[in-house]
């Protein structure tokens, strides 16, 4: 699930709080031949255990660390593991019926990663005490404890998002260094580490602060530079190393980079070396 999306909904659709429940299952125990309620949006949040979750014949394989919404009147058919109790909590919440047309998330099903928070456990403690007591007050404080869950939920997803990308972008990164030499492209390097191009590239400069393309030019040129210093190769054949076939346009990237030709930059660094 797109976690901007997940967040424009949420930001903006009139969700609100209706229920909430607990159950347990035994080791191996199955469920099956019921639907979620109708009329209501639920977060299935995991408490202890595994199991296998399915809605509409999607299954996933859940535990502490995840949520799986879903929406109303879908069916559903639970798998408890064999090495634990299964336990999990389901937090219903509605959303006005004219309102579905405009956000489609709220009927469907699909997976929230969200990382172990022992946050959201305490947020769902706390609405099933508050459910239990019947005063203005208490049902005051579930609609406030709906809403903190909601945004620790998203606040982990979040962050989820990020380190996975973090760590993506790092591979990427050292993708890029290893085959800089080859004809490379954005969409080429998107494509490699299985990202849509322009998702990439923006995950790419919010790491790196630098667009990928601007990124790989600069390595290049860094590449080509040391060359030009250390190595006696012809201007053509360094334009090759570092994965240019053009030496002509190899030439205009390098003075648009550096402020002069890879020729003159060559003799400038022989000079220098001089009076080294």
């Amino acid at each position: 699930m797109d976690i901007k999306q997940l967040i424009d909904y949420y930001a903006h659709a009139s969700v609100s709080f209706t229920d909430v429940f607990t159950n347990k299952m035994e080791l191996g125990q199955v469920d099956i031949g019921r639907t979620t309620a109708p009329g209501k949006c639920g977060l299935v949040v995991p408490l202890s255990g595994s199991a296998i979750f399915s809605f509409n014949g999607i299954p996933y394989a859940m535990e502490p660390g995840m949520v799986v919404h879903a929406g109303p009147q879908m069916p559903i058919e639970i798998k408890a593991s064999d090495d634990k109790e299964w336990e999990y909590a389901v937090v219903h919440y509605h959303i006005p019926s004219e309102e579905i047309p405009q956000y489609s998330l709220s009927d469907q099903h699909f997976l929230i990663n969200t990382g172990y928070h022992t946050k959201i456990i305490d947020y769902v403690q706390q609405l099933i005490e508050s459910q239990a007591m019947p005063d203005n007050m208490s049902i005051f404080k579930a609609k406030t404890l709906f809403m903190n869950l909601l945004e620790v939920i998203l606040m982990s997803a979040k962050v989820k998002v990020l380190d996975t990308a973090s760590e993506q972008i790092e591979q990427a990164l050292q993708y890029i260094h290893e085959n800089y030499a080859k004809q490379l492209s954005v969409s080429k390097i998107a494509e490699e580490f299985g990202v849509e191009r322009r998702r990439f590239a923006y995950l790419f400069e919010q790491h790196t602060g630098m667009n990928p393309s601007v990124y790989l030019t600069e390595y290049r040129i860094g590449r080509s530079k040391e060359l030009l210093k250390y190595d006696d190769s012809s201007v053509a054949e360094i334009a090759e190393c570092v994965g240019y076939v053009d030496c002509f346009y190899f030439s205009r990237v390098f003075k648009k980079c550096t402020g002069m030709s890879p020729t003159a930059y060559r003799k400038l660094m022989i000079v220098e070396a001089k009076y080294v």
